[in-house]
């Protein structure tokens, strides 16, 4: 009788980044920043971790960035607009 063995495939897990690294990861992926005003090292870490890389316009993300930067914690009601906002912040500050 053979034994059968469950292979667990896990997900790889996410390279460990700085703040300061998440911070310009971020600035790659919108691609607001002259490169100048980015941080040297982290530019160097991320092309090392192949989450960017360098393109005629400046860095951008790679597939395996995106992915990343899709992981990243976003700010509260980033994708909301106005409207939502005041309604949010009503919530918060009413008064019962």
């Amino acid at each position: 009788m053979a034994v059968e063995r469950k292979v667990e495939t896990s997900p790889k897990p996410a390279v460990v980044l700085t703040p300061d690294e998440e911070v310009t990861l971020r600035r790659v992926a919108f691609g607001q920043s002259d490169v100048r005003a980015m941080r040297a090292q982290d530019l160097t870490r991320l092309r090392n971790l192949r989450l960017i890389q360098d393109s005629k316009d400046g860095p951008c993300l790679t597939v395996s960035g995106r992915q990343r930067f899709d992981e990243l914690p976003k700010a509260m009601l980033m994708d909301r607009g106005p409207k939502d906002l005041m309604s949010a912040m009503a919530k918060v500050f009413k008064t019962n």
